[in-house]
């Protein structure tokens, strides 16, 4: 009869542990997201303001590899990076769901759907700039 309550008692534990893990892993993966969001935001921006033409860049890979050259730039300075700190895949931002983030430069947005515990696609995260 002991060994049953302890068995119960263990059982009882781990799975609330397993939720409490999965609330706190979730949590991690919102804020890194947008954590993220703003600092690819602020490389946008950054590109804008440095490039000759005062434009968007056309896609989020020039903010990862290309940058601008001394000859786009406006202080005529090289940019070869603009956001370096979150991981990206082929040449690709990517959220902490493994997802790449999706950028509108016609809308000044960038989108991010994020994913419950279990990968179900919750509401997207669209920040505008």
């Amino acid at each position: 009869m002991e060994i049953s309550v302890s068995l119960v008692l263990i059982v009882a534990l781990t799975v609330g542990a397993f939720f409490v893990f999965n609330e706190a892993q979730q949590t991690r993966k919102l804020a890194q997201m947008h954590n993220e969001m703003e600092a690819i935001r602020s490389g946008i921006l950054s590109y804008e303001a440095t490039s000759l033409n005062s434009t968007l860049p056309p896609s989020l890979e020039i903010l990862v590899s290309k940058g601008l050259s001394e000859d786009e730039s406006v202080d005529g300075a090289a940019h070869p990076s603009f956001v370096s700190s979150i991981k990206s895949g082929s040449g690709a931002y990517l959220d902490p769901w493994g997802q790449e983030y999706v950028y509108n430069a016609t809308e000044r947005s960038l989108t991010c759907v994020p994913k419950s515990p279990y990968g179900e696609a919750l509401d997207p995260v669209v920040e505008y700039f």
